[in-house]
């Protein structure tokens, strides 16, 4: 059965089972994400507990990180308003990568 015959079929059913499907496929759809986002979501290892405190230790005052962050929205709308900014590059280095 194609999805647009299936597509047709609900159509043609009465407004309680059109309102069912439609309820399931969002349900459907709803946790597929859902099991990507929770399959995204790696643990915090020793590592990263350690960076996450370096980075907790170098923010500051709440007061400190609240103002940094307003620059940088500043910073940010400015650039979407002026236009970005331009890169140039003198020269490429390449870098075997590891595995």
């Amino acid at each position: 059965m194609s999805i647009r015959s299936y597509i047709e079929n609900v159509r043609s059913k009465p407004e309680k089972d059109k309102r069912r499907a439609a309820f399931w496929w969002a349900f459907g759809a709803t946790a597929i994400m859902a099991v990507f986002w929770v399959g995204s979501i790696t643990g915090i290892d020793i590592k990263s507990g350690a960076a996450v405190a370096s980075a907790v230790d170098r923010a500051g005052s709440p007061a400190q990180s609240m103002v940094a962050g307003a620059g940088a929205l500043a910073s940010d709308l400015w650039s979407i308003i002026a236009g970005p900014k331009k890169l140039t590059y003198s020269e490429v280095q390449v870098v075997p990568g590891t595995r």
